[in-house]
């Protein structure tokens, strides 16, 4: 029954978030109402995740995607009237140029000879005194909307329809790595995207959508075609160069070879004018500051913009030239790669982000999940260049977007460095053990056991661990082709001991009282396989409850965020796990209650972590039976104590146990 609910709870998570859109969307002018779009993007962001959280069960892969692009859509229609950036203006002028038989990169704009094309545009330019920075085909592509209509609002349906696209390869980037489909809501209602490219028009989405696109040509192994559209990419904003070392270094093929086709050719129409390219490239990547993090730290420190500069590019390079040595995943590696750029960045405008967006839909990161939120203080400068006339981003916002991002971040950075530096080999998955821990469970074990039976791909063993039970328990596993064991009570002791007895690559922890749907099994290896940077994972859980429960749908939307984008799940969840990888972590732990959260923390320093969104159906008797806001709590309060303890190099679980289960 609480299926029926979920769909109700999405549509009322839609509607919420469809209507703060359209608060945002009537914005009249960033310098009159950039407090309140500080808010909606804010409130933007917290709807566009409980949308993600009761995203509806059961649905065909094609009515997943219409409905996704279908929200996608009317929530980017309702940007329609919000205030164009004024670097579009930048974009008509220069396009205008071009169309005139000018070079954008002969002069700076305010130049007395450019005079007889100024017009409302060139008005409305920023920086008219310096030169453009923007490679020869991105200036080709504003020409080429200009010819369309000389208007704002041809650019802004252009990159929102670029950014439609990028939707699109994400969609299928995760439908190949059998990742969910669920999680491109992730970039799709971003308040990121929606006001970056549907809203103000930055062509950021244009180099967004051939950056990934050559990222999945390149993983379908098509390295010609992703080489070409990877020089398109590097032509509309340069930084794309930084992945090149990552790509090439995979493969070592003359195939490379046809970036120069599309990467190098479209300037040799401006050949004379590359030194003034590189200037500008220079002085808006170096020269200027606004907004950024770690760079802002060095000026600090080193008390000079020029030195915070190249102290950043000789990290960043560093970061490229680790990265594409040691990572075997160009996805992930290009996610390090513009995640560095970004942070080494001594400008970083909001939209800058939107980089890096995409790959945390990808690989979720709660750290970035919190700056992406949190980037809407960016408008704060809006606002007191509103209030002042003077463009500054006060420090204390920059503080309050930048340091929860630090303070989450710095704890995985330090154990991503840890894994680099190990560079384990990556064992292809070929076999799977389930491990069932019983006690008195006689009721729900036979259906658990023929759920197991429908899997379209068997499992190479089916171990149950019995704890004691005074059930028939024994009787039931006699009619089933499994492994009878038995332990001392206690769940993590009894799962331990079927775990030590498998030898399969994979092991998958599965509760009694769940029912795995017949796709569970498959899904596991493949995705392991597809995703070789992850060591685990679950299944994901629903409860089967008799009516609809509210609570039960908050347990269930909690655990997914949790085990998506804390790398942390529950044993109902359907917890599984690669064989060496739980070897070399010491073993599975050997404790009677909250081994699922340790194991989780053992598995977040060897990898990744998936959640897969299979949809596990648990037995919700207990949450029936007791006050479910009072077990809710009984489970957060264990939870919590049990790391707070463990922090302090204590082992409560036999105390937490013995409260749990009373004698």
């Amino acid at each position: 029954m609480n299926r029926l609910f979920r769909p109700l709870a999405f549509t009322i998570a839609s509607v919420i978030f469809l209507g703060i859109t359209l608060g945002a969307g009537l914005t009249e002018t960033l310098e009159k109402d950039a407090t309140s779009l500080i808010y909606y993007y804010l409130a933007m962001a917290g709807s566009g995740i409980g949308v993600w959280a009761f995203f509806p069960d059961g649905l065909s892969q094609k009515r997943a995607v219409m409905l996704i692009l279908g929200i996608s859509v009317i929530a980017r229609l309702l940007m329609a009237g919000f205030p164009t950036s004024d670097d579009v203006n930048r974009y008509l002028w220069e396009g205008k140029l071009l169309l005139e038989g000018e070079s954008p990169y002969a002069t700076v704009a305010d130049d007395p000879t450019l005079e007889k094309f100024r017009d409302t545009y060139w008005e409305g330019m920023n920086h008219k005194d310096k030169k453009t920075a923007y490679p020869p085909l991105a200036l080709a592509v504003f020409a080429g909307l200009n010819l369309i209509s000389y208007h704002p609002w041809i650019y802004k349906f252009f990159f929102g329809l670029m950014d439609l696209a990028t939707l699109g390869v994400l969609m299928r980037i995760l439908l190949r790595r059998r990742l969910p489909i669920r999680n491109s809501l992730i970039y799709a209602l971003s308040p990121l995207t929606i006001l970056t490219f549907s809203g103000e028009a930055h062509f950021d989405s244009l180099f967004i959508f051939l950056t990934l696109s050559s990222l999945y040509l390149y993983e379908q192994g098509k390295l010609s075609w992703a080489w070409l559209i990877l020089g398109l990419s590097i032509q509309i904003k340069i930084m794309s160069v930084l992945i090149i070392p990552l790509l090439f270094w995979k493969y070592r093929s003359s195939k490379s070879l046809w970036l120069l086709v599309t990467g190098a050719l479209p300037c040799l129409f401006f050949f004379k004018d590359l030194p003034a390219l590189a200037h500008g490239i220079l002085h808006f990547g170096g020269n200027m500051s606004h907004n950024g993090s770690l760079n802002h730290l060095f000026i600090d420190l080193l008390g000079s913009r020029d030195s915070a500069s190249k102290l950043s590019l000789l990290l960043l390079t560093i970061v490229v030239l680790v990265v594409s040595l040691r990572t075997k995943d160009v996805v992930k590696g290009s996610f390090f790669i513009f995640g560095a750029l970004v942070l080494l960045s001594p400008t970083v405008h909001y939209w800058y982000l939107s980089w890096v967006l995409p790959f945390v839909v990808l690989f979720p990161s709660l750290p970035w999940l919190v700056l992406f939120a949190l980037s809407g203080f960016y408008f704060s400068a809006w606002a007191h260049f509103g209030e002042t006339g003077e463009w500054y981003q006060p420090m204390v916002y920059q503080r309050i977007q930048w340091i929860p991002f630090y303070f989450l971040w710095i704890p995985s950075f330090l154990q991503g460095v840890r894994k680099v530096a190990q560079n384990r080999r990556i064992q292809k998955i070929n076999t799977i053990s389930v491990v069932i821990p019983t006690l008195n469970e006689s009721t729900q074990l036979r259906s658990c056991l023929n759920a197991l039976a429908r899997s379209i791909i068997p499992a190479e063993h089916i171990f149950v661990v019995d704890g004691g039970s005074r059930d028939d328990t024994k009787s039931i596993v006699q009619e089933f082709p499994v492994n009878f064991l038995e332990s001392e009570r206690g769940r993590g002791c009894q799962i331990a001991v079927g775990v030590n007895a498998s030898k399969s690559d994979v092991i998958l922890v599965l509760h009694a009282d769940a029912l795995l749907p017949a796709n569970s099994v498959s899904n596991i290896v493949e995705a392991l396989n597809d995703n070789p940077y992850a060591v685990g994972g679950a299944i994901g859980q629903r409860f089967a409850s008799k009516g609809p429960k509210p609570v039960l749908l908050l347990v269930e939307a909690l655990n997914d965020f949790r085990a998506a984008w804390m790398g942390s799940s529950f044993g109902d969840q359907g917890q599984f796990f690669r064989r060496d990888a739980i070897d070399r972590a010491g073993g599975f732990p050997n404790i009677p209650l909250m081994e699922d959260v340790e194991l989780t923390a053992l598995l977040e320093k060897e990898g990744d972590h998936l959640l897969l969104d299979g949809n596990l159906i648990c037995s919700a008797r207990r949450w029936e039976t007791d006050n479910a806001t009072k077990r809710f709590l009984q489970v957060l309060s264990l939870v919590i104590r049990y790391r707070f303890l463990r922090l302090l190099g204590k082992d409560p679980s036999r105390k937490l146990f013995e409260e749990y289960y009373p004698s």
